[in-house]
């Protein structure tokens, strides 16, 4: 019997691995395939996966089985400048967030989120941002 992973055609790596889970709200599988010493948006693994959690329910309450994904960048020339992301919108709210991937040879190195993004695709509708850090006020 073949596991749960190998039947997904698209995921070759940890990274894509992450991207998917991601886009189907399935905390338990991201928890599962993000490393596990490492920090995430400058939490611990676990208070990283905790807090994401929340964020994905809050798509969930808004009626989101999925999460559409769209390529971009930083767009602050004060923190990250430049380096590459995506917006994840939900596909029957528009409800959004925008989180920055660092990745290296296919393996997520940190996943942030960004208060300036610019998506690449200009014509995206978005509705109300969700938060990873409630803590944290936007720029």
């Amino acid at each position: 019997m073949e596991s749960n992973i190998q039947t997904y055609k698209d995921i070759k790596t940890q990274s894509d691995a992450v991207l998917h889970f991601l886009q189907h709200l399935d905390i338990e599988m991201i928890d599962s395939v993000l490393e596990p010493n490492r920090t995430y948006q400058d939490f611990e693994k676990n208070t990283f996966v905790q807090k994401l959690g929340y964020a994905l329910d809050e798509f969930i309450q808004s009626g989101d089985t999925y999460l559409n994904r769209f390529p971009g960048q930083c767009n602050s020339e004060i923190c990250n400048y430049k380096c590459k992301g995506f917006t994840f919108i939900g596909n029957n709210s528009g409800n959004y967030f925008d989180l920055i991937m660092d990745i290296k040879e296919g393996v997520v190195q940190d996943i942030y989120e960004c208060s300036l993004f610019k998506c690449f695709n200009q014509i995206v509708s978005k509705n109300k941002r969700i938060e990873i850090d409630k803590s944290v006020l936007p720029f």
